[in-house]
């Protein structure tokens, strides 16, 4: 009768940790960063998650060392609206965690002797996959893995928003191939492109879908059962019907607005599209720090994997860990990754040391809270040992770009939103756009100031460009920025001008009182086409940014638009001037020819300042 008692009295236990979503074991004598015994951290989580019911509308939390699950939990509600509660079989999406898949499939193949990290990647791709290169230089997985083969942002979009528009992986990155901006190991920009390129790689050296590969050399040995990777779900039924559960929501300070599902397919798939439970991610991050390395043949491979493959300059401060990323706490040094999506966002971490670390998924906030709980507040690697002499104090003063914005075309107008101003201050300090400060310690390195101080460094590539990083964020010395800024907003005055002076013109026709004259018919196309070159794209990009981009039809469309537009302002321009130095009676006032001639030089000087024609990849 006791053992039958047990037996209900245990079952009864694991149906209450099913349905509160809570599993808690016990450990004594380890704590976390923030001091909290590991026994501790579920009651923790849950504090803050009662405290602070505003910073979230769901999340899912799991937290583990290297031996055991020690604490997962679900929060809020996958569906405010119709009161739907999640749980542990709530999916989420991974974002760009999804890219680790990569990083642990490369290393396996690496593991197999099947794959080279320092070979050209180009050796394992089919002849002439890549098209929009500028340097010849080789470029290695470890580039790849690095962020740094070179690649800016791309235009053409990344996700889409119908599934009939989903294709296979090798037509997604050729259709979307950015320009290659830098050459190979010089400036670290984070790549979702260069990311899926490696995937691909690993498909072409499999002889297999890198979706298969995946499902076969990680899914299937950690057990992740309740987790899909294609963009549309369709590898796994479960997660594909659970996905539409889940909704958005966005909190812009006057509480949480329901964005809907938010069903976005990522053609890109490995750089940011598993999708699954909190259970199953917490087995994949797991797998880092477990003793048994499951996911590798010999625990070496899992040790390089884990350890630095580039560093900030030539400081010995760690930057990438073979496409990992370091975060230091009180004791703790953490690797992982963050990611976000349209709908969602997560982090995975761990420190490799003691085998603690946790995962978090959310569909709206409260990421950062959950982290900070366990982990506290961030500590940077202090670079004051690496002070030195300051020779040109004040150089680094000027506009800095992102690198990873779009560097090309007229999409760098929406690229300028990523811009640093730089201004000097003195005694080797300088102020950022007001929001934070850099002291230069030596001619490299630097400091950052800004809720926390971070390491920087500041060099010159091979071909003369400065750049200025922190770590996966890098930003470059843009010397046509203000000249682009002062064209485009003369432009835009123009534009704004042309469209009074066009209404003007056309009230005169109407009430038949229009003067003609040698030349106006010319001259007001060219004020009516002024708006086409910005309006088409400023509305493709409202209507698409959601998508990362815009198709190549798209593109195509607006660089004939743009081509058109060019061709007659320079008509127009060569026209006025003819008719300014003729001696047609039936010429017009000097001041309006002067004024055509001003305002379609500036329009194309504006135009080819922002490579107007070059961001088509025509």
């Amino acid at each position: 009768m006791n053992k039958v008692l047990k037996a209900v009295a245990g079952a009864m236990c694991a149906m209450t940790v099913l349905f509160t979503g809570v599993t808690v074991f016990a450990e004594e004598d380890k704590k976390t960063p923030t001091g909290i015994a590991y026994k501790d951290v579920g009651g923790a989580i849950e504090k803050w998650a009662k405290e602070n019911p505003d910073e979230y509308v769901s999340f899912v939390t799991a937290v583990f060392d290297k031996d055991q699950l020690l604490y997962q939990g679900a929060f809020g509600q996958v569906d405010r609206e119709n009161n739907v509660d999640a749980g542990l079989d709530s999916v989420y999406e991974w974002g760009s965690v999804s890219k680790l898949t990569v990083w642990v499939s490369v290393m396996q193949l690496y593991e197999q002797g099947r794959l080279d990290l320092n070979a050209d990647v180009r050796t394992y791709l089919p002849d002439g996959f890549l098209k929009n290169l500028k340097y010849d230089d080789p470029i290695t997985m470890i580039n790849l893995m690095n962020h740094d083969a070179g690649w800016g942002e791309g235009t053409w979009n990344l996700q889409v928003d119908d599934s009939a528009d989903i294709v296979c992986l090798a037509e997604a990155l050729q259709a979307t191939e950015p320009p290659q901006m830098y050459r190979p190991g010089e400036v670290c920009s984070y790549s979702n492109w260069g990311a899926a390129l490696a995937a691909y790689v690993v498909g072409c050296i499999a002889g297999q879908s890198y979706s298969d590969y995946v499902h076969q050399n990680i899914f299937a040995p950690l057990g992740m059962e309740q987790t899909a990777i294609l963009p549309d779900h369709s590898d796994n039924a479960f997660v594909q019907q659970k996905r539409q559960e889940l909704y958005s929501y966005t909190n812009y300070g006057s509480g949480w607005n329901n964005n809907g599902q938010q069903l976005l397919y990522i053609n890109l798939y490995p750089a940011g599209a598993v999708t699954g439970t909190i259970g199953d991610m917490a087995k994949f991050a797991q797998s880092f720090v477990r003793d048994d390395h499951p996911l590798f043949a010999k625990k070496e491979t899992l040790d390089l994997l884990l350890t630095p493959s580039s560093y900030l300059g030539d400081t010995d401060i760690p930057n990438s860990f073979h496409g990992l990323w370091m975060d230091s706490f009180d004791g703790f040094t953490l690797l992982g990754h963050d990611g976000g999506t349209n709908g969602c966002s997560a982090s995975l971490k761990f420190d490799k040391t003691t085998g603690f670390g946790m995962v978090v998924m959310t569909s709206s906030g409260g990421r950062e809270g959950v982290v900070e709980t366990l982990f506290g507040t961030p500590v940077y690697p202090d670079v004051k040992g690496y002070a030195g002499t300051v020779s040109k104090p004040g150089s680094l003063a000027g506009y800095y770009s992102g690198c990873r914005s779009v560097r090309k075309g007229f999409f760098k107008v929406f690229g300028m939103l990523s811009f640093l101003p730089v201004s000097y201050k003195g005694d080797n300090t300088y102020d950022a756009m007001g929001m934070a400060t850099i002291r230069q310690l030596s001619d490299n390195v630097c400091e950052l100031e800004q809720q926390g101080v971070y390491p920087a460094y500041v060099y010159k590539t091979s071909d003369g460009s400065t750049i200025f990083t922190l770590g996966s964020q890098s930003f470059a010395l843009d010397k046509t920025f203000l000249p682009s800024v002062v064209l485009l907003g003369i432009y835009l005055v123009m534009t704004l001008v042309s469209v009074f002076m066009i209404l003007g013109k056309i009230i005169s026709l109407i009430a038949r009182k229009l003067d003609g004259y040698k030349g106006w018919v010319l001259i007001s196309l060219s004020q009516l086409v002024r708006p086409a070159v910005i309006v088409p794209i400023i509305m493709l990009f409202s209507s698409y940014q959601h998508l990362y981009g815009i198709t190549r039809t798209q593109g195509y469309t607006v660089f004939g638009i743009e081509a058109a537009c060019l061709v007659i302002f320079a008509a127009t321009l060569v026209s006025s001037a003819v008719c300014l130095f003729s001696k047609n009676e039936e010429k017009g006032p000097a001041w309006k020819y002067v004024m055509s001639i001003l305002g379609n030089g500036v329009s194309i000087a504006m135009m080819l300042m922002l490579e107007l024609l070059n961001i088509w990849g025509v």
